[in-house]
């Protein structure tokens, strides 16, 4: 619950402006929107996956075709739309959207994926091979 908040507060910050719109996330986070309604099943896949999901610093949004959360929290319809635009195209039986932080979609998943795959593609990513070798100690 304490990493849910931070993270919530590192969205919302009250000294910067809300985010309001995906763009709002790029060059800060790698995105993973799940195009699910299974809330409970998604709350349990960021706990279990909390820490490597931390480490590359990603936002989870789970998005039901008409509206966007992060860990519960009703973002806005601008938000929402956002991510409308950005997944408009994803063929329907695509589970997870890995969107790096450029703001471009890297790679799209079905629902059983093992998510060390997803890790895994992150981990080759240029981005994050820098951020690597900047922190090692970190990894």
């Amino acid at each position: 619950m304490l990493i849910i908040s931070i993270l919530l507060l590192s969205l919302n910050p009250s000294n910067s402006k809300p985010i309001d719109h995906l763009y709002d996330l790029k060059w800060k986070n790698r995105v993973l929107v799940i195009i699910a309604n299974e809330k409970e099943e998604i709350q349990d896949l960021v706990t279990l996956y909390n820490n490597e999901l931390n480490e590359r610093d990603f936002v989870v949004i789970r998005f039901d075709g008409e509206k966007a959360f992060v860990h519960d929290t009703k973002m806005s319809k601008r938000f929402s739309h956002s991510i409308i635009k950005k997944v408009r195209k994803v063929p329907q039986e695509v589970y997870f959207v890995l969107i790096g932080k450029d703001g471009r979609i890297k790679n799209v998943y079905p629902k059983d994926i093992n998510m060390n795959e997803i890790f895994s593609d992150v981990d080759k990513m240029p981005m994050r091979l820098d951020e690597m070798k900047r922190n090692p100690d970190s990894y």
